[in-house]
């Protein structure tokens, strides 16, 4: 947390969790100007940091923070003790991304190669299994990287759905939740 200080006006800039998108950005922005006594917002997306000049006499930091979390996003406003601790949320986030990655690409790769073939028309000539064997297959390859390596998306689908509004997590969890839905119907139900 930055911050300082002119007579009336104080500017903060704070972490901001939750943002995808240039959407994102937009609601969190409109979100701390409407507060009364903000003068202006202006927020990064790449740097996931909000900077807020207000009048303290006029609003508070928490008052802040409740702006932001009704429009679906976390301002965070770290104390002296427990930015050692954000530093480790952020490690343990990076972990858990890289292994939502690791597992993505592992089980991608061989449900993109298995496709490319079942399209070849001699596939059924040398392949063991049948059309319908090797679909149910891939379903279940493609499962775990939906509902793992993807939840990230669902969960920010269920976040924009509580606030009545859309970002890209609704358009990734839309679009592949569609897709997805399709094709586990067809597997299920070829006929």
């Amino acid at each position: 947390m930055t911050g300082s200080n002119n007579q009336s006006t104080q500017t903060l800039s704070l972490p901001v969790e939750g943002m995808t998108c240039a959407s994102c950005v937009a609601r969190v922005e409109k979100a701390l100007t409407k507060v009364d006594g903000v003068q202006s917002a202006s927020v990064n997306l790449a740097t996931e940091k909000a900077t807020v000049q207000f009048n303290p006499a006029a609003t508070s930091v928490d008052t802040l923070k409740a702006a932001v979390y009704e429009a679906g996003y976390t301002l965070i406003i770290p104390a002296k003790q427990e930015e050692s601790a954000d530093a480790s949320h952020k490690d343990i986030v990076h972990k858990q991304l890289k292994r939502d990655f690791i597992l993505a690409v592992s089980l991608t790769l061989p449900v993109m190669a298995i496709s490319m073939l079942s399209m070849m028309d001699s596939y059924m000539s040398w392949s063991p299994l049948s059309m319908d064997a090797t679909n149910k297959i891939l379903l279940l390859l493609t499962t775990p990287v939906m509902f793992i390596s993807g939840r990230r998306f669902f969960g920010g689908l269920w976040g924009t759905l509580k606030h009545l509004t859309a970002d890209m997590n609704t358009l990734v969890a839309v679009g592949t939740g569609s897709a997805y839905t399709y094709s586990l119907m067809a597997v299920m139900f070829p006929e």
